[in-house]
């Protein structure tokens, strides 16, 4: 029977504080910031008229200071003008939004020329806007008949 009361005892006092345990990690993961997520980037395109597309493949892409990209490029598509990015963080750094066409080396020519580019720390669970103002270059007449190119 002594054997029975001390085993008894011994069994609550594990569960007591097993329970105890699972609410004080309980608590200390509330407590903490949040690291998991990703960060969020969306890239409008601000399309006129007046554009003529040419019938390339473009691509929207995200790339990092250094050129390398942070995320899967995406297929422009006339008529979609907001895509949307995500890349594990929080990270430091400039992230650069472009429209570009496909090299033969796998790298990513730039077809218009004004990417927006961002500096700074980038965190988990937020959305950085990015707007592209795309034009197709070509010659513009200046004067005495000469021509110049935008790029």
């Amino acid at each position: 029977m002594k054997t029975l009361k001390t085993l008894s005892v011994i069994l609550l006092t594990l569960t007591i504080i097993g329970i105890n345990g699972m609410y004080a990690k309980a608590n200390r993961l509330q407590n903490q910031p949040q690291i998991n997520g990703s960060i969020k980037y969306q890239v409008h395109v601000h399309s006129s008229d007046d554009i003529s597309w040419p019938l390339l493949n473009i691509f929207v892409v995200m790339t990092d200071q250094n050129g390398r990209q942070v995320a899967p490029a995406q297929l422009f598509t006339i008529g979609t003008w907001t895509y949307n990015f995500t890349e594990a963080g929080p990270v430091t750094g400039t992230r650069i939004a472009r429209l570009t066409t496909p090299s033969e080396g796998g790298q990513y020519l730039s077809l218009f020329p004004y990417p927006d580019s961002k500096t700074g720390t980038f965190l988990n669970g937020k959305t950085y806007p990015f707007d592209l103002y795309p034009y197709v270059p070509g010659p513009v007449p200046i004067p005495k008949g000469k021509y110049i190119t935008n790029y």
